[in-house]
């Protein structure tokens, strides 16, 4: 999709989440999303949709963080991505189904925990998966075309040959529709026995075997056909054949696919061995500034005392009790702040501060000590964006915060303390606010640092810089909001992970990828709204940490190496998560949140599908995406996003900023004419397009590390390849 984006600067933020109400209503009764009951699909596999329910008081007053217990009432074999799950923001609860292997009727029955007499019950059906009745030919090799026979057949199901995606051409009719699919046999598998199976919305639904004959032909790739290959494979079976009268194009992409973060091993890539090596370009880790760095230890801190022992969560934790907040414009209370960006047990500030606004889900606190107060109408305009907008975006999309002090409100404590985190001057950045999970955990209710509370600590205007540096009032009032809806999910999936569920926080790459998609979530509703401006300074941060990764992808990581990771690994992290969302759905967002399952296995998990496949598919969806003159498969592209559109759009606004028309340019060279090298770092590597001219001769690849050798195997080394002309 194209979008109308203000190339504006982008943000250097850190954040934090709180929430709560005033009077808290009481979970009484359930009712069924009506779009989620009924649903229809193939034995064994997921349902399109998540099961939901929305929590109300006795009054219809939506309840939110009410715990709804779900079980199986009907059938057998089905798996629930949870037992209990709490409602979000606007009181929905949501669980995953994947059914039974048996085709006919099946039944999940949701109840309150807290009133098990205010239930509902599910009806789906699983219908009998697609089979496979026989493969033509029964031995086959890269390249071919191989027709599967047999029942319920459609080009809507994904077909694996030896584990190896196959490209699935228009179903085919032998005597009724769908009882036969013409596939691609994938290029370079091993010899032998190799398994064809039959997949579907991350089910298994049939397989048979067949015999993978050793490949003697070069590769045979159309346009828009891609393959992935080991490195072991190069020598013995990838050659590009002679280019045909029209010449050739192919994008070359080595990558890293392993699912561990911070490792980095030299490679070389040659065609002709006889052509001088291109030295590989010096590449210096970029160092985190200094506002990253205390984002980084916020998280850190946050996996430490995850594994902290809990006392028995009580059961008010997740079914609020009807108690009202007492929280009204002008009260004062006190806060203890962190005086460092270690927040270190002996230098805690204690602040008191007034209640400016109070809304449904948010109340804004101002220190008394702020230089350059805000006004009535700025606190209004201020909590009405995090009230009414940003609060249920962030809980829609990734389930209940927790609400430990039992008044149904997100705090937002804007004080001086929080501008004094950042150094003199303000040169590297700056810290513009952050959430503390000490102050949410009960295993920290007595640590002097806690306030035992949802809070985000946020900056206060300082126009004449009398802390550190000088914060303008439109500063503050554009940049808070973006920071609460990033901080609001590393809450939430606290929280969800942690408090709810005894796991461990999230792993710090797949964080903050979350975190920089819930400030993506929020500028994409803006835009809904009509709030173009808003829109745009949400959004920009995202596009141009993106943009400067694409920029040199090689010299940085996806599965970030330091913590929460410099912009440029941020960009990726969140061009990573935007694809898979894009590809398998909205709902995936939330799952990927309510679990304990962590980085990579979250991710597998979700989707169903292999996480080097993941890496390898979105690798090239950088690139081709979008490509003009180019029919891109669908698993390759960004539908969010036109990110060429876009970034073509900012580089006319801002060419300062953004120099290229689209930053990914690969190295180009002609026929087998290249020698080149790099470092492969986790989840990421470089681009280099090969173009023979019409006729020339083919050539081979060989992938090693530089003394040629193997390529560090913890790396999971890949070549990707993929023909665009």
């Amino acid at each position: 999709m194209i979008r109308n984006l203000l190339a504006l600067g982008a943000a250097t933020v850190v954040a934090g989440a709180c929430g709560g109400g005033n009077d808290l209503p009481v979970p009484a009764a359930l009712a069924v999303v009506a779009e989620t009951d009924g649903q229809t699909a193939f034995a064994g596999a997921l349902l399109a949709q998540s099961l939901a329910v929305s929590v109300t008081d006795a009054q219809g007053i939506t309840v939110p963080r009410a715990e709804v217990r779900w079980m199986v009432t009907q059938g057998t074999g089905v798996g629930l991505s949870d037992a209990v799950t709490t409602s979000d923001g606007n009181g929905r609860a949501e669980v995953a189904v994947t059914l039974g292997q048996a085709a006919g009727g099946y039944a999940v029955r949701a109840e309150l925990v807290a009133n098990t007499q205010a239930a509902v019950t599910f009806a789906m059906t699983a219908v009998a998966p697609p089979q496979i009745g026989a493969l033509l030919p029964g031995s086959f090799t890269g390249g071919d075309t191989l027709t599967i026979q047999g029942t319920d057949l459609g080009d809507t199901l994904q077909v694996e040959i030896g584990g190896t995606l196959a490209r699935v051409l228009a179903a085919g009719v032998l005597a009724v529709a769908g009882t036969t699919l013409d596939v691609v046999v994938p290029e370079c598998l091993v010899p032998g026995t190799v398994t064809v199976a039959l997949t579907y919305a991350a089910a298994t639904l049939d397989e048979a075997t067949g015999t993978y004959e050793a490949q003697s032909d070069p590769l045979r790739l159309q346009a828009g056909e891609y393959a992935s290959f080991a490195p072991a494979a190069l020598e013995n079976c990838v050659v590009f054949p002679d280019a045909d009268a029209a010449g050739a194009l192919y994008l070359l992409a080595p990558q890293s696919v392993t699912s561990l973060a911070a490792l980095a091993a030299d490679y070389t890539l040659v065609g002709d061995p006889l052509v001088p090596a291109i030295a590989a370009t010096e590449r210096a880790e970029a160092e985190p500034a200094p506002y990253l760095r205390f984002h980084e230890f916020l998280r850190q801190q946050e996996a430490e005392i995850a594994r902290v022992p809990k006392p028995p969560l009580e059961p008010q934790l997740l079914a609020p009790a009807a108690v009202a907040s007492g929280i009204e414009v002008g009260d004062s209370r006190r806060f203890r702040v962190c005086g460092d960006v270690r927040c270190s047990v002996d230098n805690v500030e204690m602040v008191s501060a007034r209640a400016r606004y109070v809304g449904q889900h948010a109340a804004i606190y101002e220190d008394g000590q702020t230089p350059s107060p805000l006004t009535d109408q700025e606190f209004q305009t201020l909590g009405r964006l995090i009230d009414d907008e940003l609060y249920e975006v962030a809980t829609d999309f990734f389930g209940s915060e927790s609400d430990v002090d039992q008044n149904g409100l997100v705090l937002v404590l804007m004080t001086p303390v929080v501008n004094q985190l950042t150094s003199q001057g303000c040169h590297d950045g700056i810290i513009t606010g952050f959430f503390y999970a000490i102050d949410i955990d009960p295993a920290f209710a007595s640590d002097s640092r806690s306030n035992q509370g949802e809070i985000f600590y946020s900056v206060v205007p300082d126009p004449g810089g009398s802390v550190t540096c000088e914060l303008s009032k439109a500063f503050v009032n554009r940049q808070v909001p973006i920071v609460f809806s990033h901080e609001m999910q590393h809450m939430i999936g606290y929280n969800q992970r942690v408090l709810v569920r005894g796991g461990n926080s999230e792993i710090l790459w797949l964080s903050e990828g979350l975190s920089h998609l819930s400030e993506e979530l929020a500028a994409l509703h803006l835009e809904s709204v009509g709030d173009e401006q808003r829109f745009s300074e949400f959004a920009i941060g995202n596009l141009y940490n993106g943009y400067i990764y694409l920029q040199e992808p090689g010299a940085h990581f996806v599965l970030g190496s330091l913590g929460t990771g410099t912009l440029q690994e941020r960009g990726a992290a969140w061009l990573f998560v935007r694809w898979v969302v894009d590809q398998f759905g909205q709902p995936v967002i939330r799952r990927m949140v309510e679990t304990t399952l962590t980085g990579a296995d979250n991710v597998a998990a979700v989707t169903g599908e292999p996480f080097p496949r993941l890496l390898s598919e979105w690798f090239l969806a950088n690139y081709v995406s979008d490509l003009s003159g180019f029919t891109t498969p669908s698993r390759l592209r960004y539908t969010t996003w036109s990110l060429r559109a876009v970034y073509e759009s900012l580089h006319q606004q801002d060419s300062d900023r953004y120099p290229d028309p689209y930053p990914l340019i690969p190295q180009q060279f002609t026929g087998g004419a290249f020698n080149v090298g790099g470092t492969l770092r986790s989840g990421s590597g470089d681009f280099y397009l090969i173009q023979q001219s019409g006729s020339q001769r083919g050539f081979t690849v060989s992938f090693t590390n530089p003394a040629g050798g193997d390529v560090s195997a913890a790396t999971v080394p890949r070549l990707q390849v993929i023909r665009i002309q």
